[in-house]
This record gives C-alpha cells, structure tokens and sequence, in this order.
C-alpha cells in the first residue's frame, strides 16, 4: 500500500473535520462523555482547523491512499509556560486514522513528519495528550518515544 503524506490545504478541511468527528465520536462513547460533539464542525472548531492548516507555526499533515484521504494530524508551535526556560515547544494535538487503515504504519508515518516538522521548527520539546483509558493510544505513543512525563488527575464533583 502506498501512503502519501502531504500538508493539508483548505479544500482537505471538510474531509479533517469529518475524521476529527469520527475521532470525538469514539473518544466520547469510550472515554469522556464531557466532549462536544458539535465543536469540529462548528464556528471555533472550523477557525480551529483552517488556522492549523494555515498558519506559519501550525501543522496540518493527511494521508492520502490512492488519492483518499485516511487520516490526518494536526500540531502548532506553542510558548512554554511561563516558568519553563523552553524557547518553544511543539504539541500533537489529535490525531485519526480510519479503522480500516489502522496497524498499516499510517498513523507512525503521520507522527514522524510532524516530529520533522517540529524540528525543523526549532523545537526541542513536543508533548501531546492522551486521555489514561486509552491504552492503544498510549502504547502507540510509547512506542514512537513519547515518555509519560506530567500527570492531570480530574475528579467528578
């Protein structure tokens, strides 16, 4: 199978929004009921993502198999908190891939060019968030080299 990845451009933002749904969708009926399922396809989340494929410190990457699109990554370039002395750093913030072309290398070569990406950046530190339930995201994750660093504990009240 060959898989192509290229940046994204604005005529690939209705077919994101549609895998990021895809991805909330999974994520609220598995994990986190507190997601809004109205926010990719709505006012913010559209500014969301037309602002992740067009900005100079933001990263909009697809997948593309014989001229589909398969899944996506979207990263930016942030300023470290305020007590970190980091010039920068970069965060995966959500990625997807459809079932159907999951375990075929897709979602690692999606991460890897937006690591390229990140360097070529400048930045030294990328982090991303994982929800704890989600163990195949996290052993994925792991296996690319993301080390379990800081931990947000939440509590229902």
């Amino acid at each position: 199978m060959n898989v192509e990845i290229r940046k994204a451009t604005l005529k690939d933002l209705s077919i994101i929004q549609d895998l990021n749904l895809m991805l909330f969708k999974k994520e609220y009926k598995e994990y986190d009921k507190s997601l809004n399922l109205n926010w990719t396809k709505g006012k913010e989340g559209t500014i969301y993502f037309k602002k992740r494929i067009t900005d100079k410190d933001s990263c909009a990457l697809v997948a593309v198999v014989e001229g589909k699109i398969v899944g996506y990554r979207v990263g930016a370039i942030l300023k470290p908190e305020a007590y970190r002395i980091l010039p920068n750093y970069a965060e995966a913030e959500n990625m997807f891939v459809l079932p159907e072309y999951r375990s075929k290398g897709i979602g690692t070569k999606l991460l890897k060019e937006f690591l390229k990406w990140c360097k070529a950046k400048g930045s030294k530190r990328v982090k991303l968030v994982v929800d704890s339930r989600n163990k195949k995201a996290l052993d994925f994750d792991r296996r690319i080299g993301f080390k379990d660093y800081s931990i947000i504990l939440e509590k229902e009240i």
